[in-house]
Order: C-alpha cells, then sequence, then structure tokens
C-alpha cells in the first residue's frame, strides 16, 4: 500500500515556488545529473527479501561538505527536513543507521563516492519526502542523507525529477568545465567549491610535481594568503590503469607535492590545507578512453571552510 501510494504521488504535478535545497555553511563537492535514468529509494528498513523501488527519471544527485565539526546527523538533516515541510512536501520514510540496516541499508543507495560524500556506517541518518503535487520543473521526491566525521558533516541529496525534465546542473561534473583559467580560480572555488589545477605537470607515474612555476598555483596561494581563515583540501585523482591501493597512495602523493609546493614555494599557512588522494574512485569521464582516462587523471583544490 505504501509503495503504491508513493509511486501513485510521483505521477502528480500542479504549481509549486522554488524549493531551495542548500545547507547552512555547505560546499557543495559535486553534483551530478542524468536526464533519463533510475534511481534507488528505500521506502523501509533493509531487507534480503524486499528490494528497494527503483524510480526513474530525471535525476540530480549532489554531496556537500560542511566544514565544521561537532554537529549530529539530525542537526545536518534538520534545515532540510523544515524546507520540505515548508514546501509541502510529506515524509515517506526515515531512519539512522543501525535502525535502517547499518551496512546492508548504505550500499542499497545510489549515492555518490568517497572523497565527495562519506558515510560513517554506524551514524548515518536517511530521510525521503515526496510532494503530492509537485510543479513540472520541480523534484516529485527528494531523499537525503547524512553523515559526519569529527572534522566536517556530510549531506548527499537525491532529486527525482520528471523524466522529460533536465534539471539545472547546481554544480559542473565534468573536467573540462571545471578547469578553470587561473585568473578564474579564486571565483569558481567560491561560487562553486571545487575547481581542477589544470597546469600542473607531473611526469608519468610520478608523485612529484615537476620543476617549473605554475600560475595555478600562485593564484590559489595568492587567495588562500588573503584570506587567511580559509581552508582548502588538495586532492589527487587517477585514471583506472593499476589497483586501487597503487593508484589511491600516487594520488595522495602528488597531492602532498602540491601542498608542500604551496606552502615551501609560494608561502602558504600549511594550517590552511590538507591533503589526501581518491585514486580512482571519483572520476568526472570514463575510463574506456584516453581522453576520459587524461580528464580524471587531476589534482583538484576544496573549498572546505571559510572560518566563519
Amino acid at each position: 500500500m505504501i509503495r503504491q501510494a508513493f509511486f501513485a504521488l510521483l505521477a502528480t504535478t500542479s504549481p509549486l515556488l522554488a524549493l531551495d535545497l542548500s545547507v547552512p555553511r555547505g560546499v557543495e563537492t559535486r553534483a551530478e545529473v542524468s536526464a533519463a535514468a533510475s534511481v534507488r529509494l528505500p521506502i523501509s528498513a533493509w531487507s534480503a527479501e524486499i528490494a528497494p523501488p527503483e524510480i526513474e527519471g530525471a535525476i540530480r544527485r549532489r554531496a556537500l561538505r560542511i566544514g565544521v565539526g561537532g554537529q549530529t546527523t539530525l542537526q545536518l538533516l534538520q534545515p532540510l527536513r523544515d524546507t520540505l515541510a515548508a514546501a509541502g512536501y510529506e515524509e515517506i520514510f526515515t531512519c539512522v543507521a543501525q535502525v535502517c540496516g547499518g551496512f546492508d541499508f548504505r550500499f542499497q543507495l545510489d549515492l555518490l563516492g568517497e572523497p565527495d560524500m562519506h558515510v560513517d556506517l554506524g551514524d548515518f541518518r536517511y530521510l525521503l519526502a515526496q510532494h503530492p503535487n509537485p510543479a513540472p520543473d520541480m523534484p516529485n521526491a527528494v531523499s537525503i542523507v547524512a553523515s559526519r566525521t569529527a572534522q566536517a558533516g556530510y549531506v548527499h541529496i537525491t532529486e527525482v525529477f520528471p523524466v522529460d525534465m533536465t534539471p539545472q546542473e547546481t554544480a559542473i561534473g565534468l573536467a573540462s568545465a571545471l578547469t578553470v583559467a587561473s585568473s578564474d580560480l579564486a571565483s569558481t572555488l567560491e561560487q562553486s567549491g571545487h575547481a581542477v589545477l589544470n597546469d600542473l605537470d607531473f611526469g608519468s607515474g610520478e608523485a612529484e610535481l615537476s620543476a617549473s612555476s605554475y600560475d595555478s598555483l600562485a593564484k590559489l596561494a595568492t587567495w588562500l594568503q588573503s584570506n587567511p581563515t580559509v581552508i582548502v583540501a588538495i586532492v589527487g585523482h587517477t585514471d583506472a590503469v593499476g589497483s586501487l591501493a597503487s593508484n589511491t597512495a600516487l594520488s595522495r602523493q602528488r597531492a602532498e607535492s602540491v601542498l608542500a609546493q604551496l606552502r615551501d614555494v609560494y608561502g602558504v599557512d600549511a594550517q590552511q590545507m590538507q591533503a589526501d588522494g581518491a585514486g580512482y574512485l571519483a572520476p568526472v569521464a570514463s575510463n574506456l578512453t584516453e581522453t576520459g582516462r587524461a580528464a580524471n587523471r587531476r589534482v583538484e583544490v576544496i573549498l572546505l571552510s571559510d572560518g566563519s
């Protein structure tokens, strides 16, 4: 009965004001849009006998990081829950960590991966809501996952729109679009929360930056020094050639090399930066082509906190 009502409500439309699913102090680290796809939206706790329904439509998935530790998953979720309720959305199902089904529940969710979205299997919260009469340009259903570490909060938002509508991307998912002129790096960071450092040169399979001057690093250093409370992550990425362990190690080493150059050559305070590597777990293009693999081999800077 619940499942039938859920599917029926996904089919209706009527006027509705714009839905603002922003997160206080949240920085969007990744967003993906699929014009026609399906997504699993659980309407009950995990069960080996009952698979979650797959909903078809135009799908937008967003991952956000809140660079302030100490918030509970309920505190992270509540502002979005209030926004949905005010817009007329009705909760279909909500649960917490082990009540949801822990590991099994989390891995039936279609979420963007690390490092953009982190889920602590013992500390996460899930919410699914739908609107009985959404407008054609509004999501029929919204699911939210909130989790955290000691240093930051993480929120994942999935929106399902009518299949004939392509929702506007709120972040750019392709490396070619994320790669910006270095003069625009500061504004891209402030607006999108991340950018590719597009002029870095590593030798094939090498972890150290080639000896050169890099305009992107100079621009980033100037911006960081002008904003001493800002904290960023330098994150390395690889293509899918080789093992995950070797690629993760290489991507982290490259990120650490970039951090060291920003600190030692450009004079950036090390307290404003952290380095990590995602290996091949966060591709922005297909690894089946050389063009895609080249796009996936990158170093990004991600805005974690403005220090306010």
